[in-house]
């Protein structure tokens, strides 16, 4: 997501770069002044874990060469395999404990500062029900996992993000028999829905239009073709029709939904996000999938404590999740509910 690294002054919080800066000084940089040791130990643990295992695995390649008994050799092997298992085990135990404080701490205090409202959940996820609902992708899911959530409100609208991955499998089987299991991306990145206060009889599916950027008119016929989907809905907007194709189940309320102005402003957030985002409107909820690769909320344990700029890093990824709302209007109550 290229847009969450930008500080281009627009926030959804009315966060300003002095009052990020002030709350970095008294309330973020003692804490992780104080996580910063915790996480030398955790570095620590792994040289030492490291060393352990090359020593035992250098005892072994000595005794072999020095003709060591057949009967002592296999124990040394074991024991260097046993010493790895242990090692890894070790660090990646004292590594989860340094992630779990640091989000609590850290970004938890970001999430607050931006809106004491939010509640933040570090192991949280949209569920898999939420995420199938929303209608936008199709592909049964074998494997699925989340986290970083975020719920509560912003001005008036209920939103729920976090960060998703889901998954499907395939096997196959060689020449000689052996079976292999693969695994394959669904989604990963943001998955944003909130309270659109409209109840939508038909669900209504934007998706990026890579049929016709690729195939051109033939793309066309294949979008109309697309199985499992709903009807393909024409719009009047060039631009947008170039870069999304949609679906619904009425006509009527896929237009009426996708107003003039709303188009615009979608395809302004997919220019801020730098990538192919899809949403759909389902019940009475707008979804937004922004597809990513990277882990937004994760400290990093080869760095030093985050800085100023560092942790500002962490408050434009919240910025540009939270700043759905604004992109969408999502505040205007154009609608009421029935």
């Amino acid at each position: 997501m290229s847009g969450t690294g930008e500080t281009d002054g627009r926030t959804a919080t009315e966060v300003t770069v002095e009052g990020f800066e002030q709350f970095y000084r008294t309330e973020l940089r003692p804490v992780l002044e104080e996580l910063e040791g915790r996480r030398r130990r955790v570095l620590q643990t792994g040289a030492i874990a490291a060393a352990a295992v090359l020593g035992g695995g250098a005892l072994a390649v000595t005794a072999g060469l020095s003709g060591a008994s057949g009967n002592a050799l296999p124990f040394l092997v074991v024991g260097g395999v046993v010493g790895l298992i242990v090692a890894i085990a070790c660090v990646s135990a004292a590594s989860r404990r340094y992630t779990k404080e640091f989000k609590e701490r850290v970004i938890g205090a970001i999430v607050r500062f931006c809106d004491p409202g939010l509640h933040y959940e570090p192991a949280g996820s949209i569920p898999r029900d939420v995420f199938r609902g929303s209608r936008i992708f199709q592909h049964s899911i074998d494997r699925y996992s989340g986290e970083d959530c975020v719920r509560g409100t912003v001005g008036a609208t209920a939103v729920e993000f976090s960060e998703l991955h889901a998954e499907y499998k395939t096997t196959s089987t060689d020449s000689k028999g052996h079976t292999q299991t693969h695994w394959h991306t669904i989604f990963r990145g943001l998955f944003f829905t909130a309270d659109f206060n409209k109840h939508f009889r038909t669900a209504t599916v934007v998706l990026p239009d890579v049929a016709e950027r690729a195939f051109g008119w033939l793309g066309q016929k294949l979008q109309g073709l697309s199985i499992g989907r709903a009807d393909l809905v024409k719009l009047e907007d060039p631009e947008f029709e170039r870069e999304f194709v949609v679906y619904g189940e009425d006509q009527v309320e896929a237009r009426y939904i996708l107003s003039t102005s709303l188009m615009q402003r979608i395809l302004e957030f997919r220019r801020r996000a730098g990538c192919r985002i899809s949403l759909s409107f389902v019940g009475s909820r707008v979804y937004v999938a922004v597809p990513c690769s990277r882990n937004m909320f994760e400290p990093r344990l080869l760095r030093g404590a985050p800085d100023l700029k560092a942790a500002t890093e962490y408050l434009r990824d919240l910025q540009f999740a939270l700043g759905i709302v604004e992109d969408l209007d999502l505040n205007t109550r154009i609608w009421s509910k029935q």
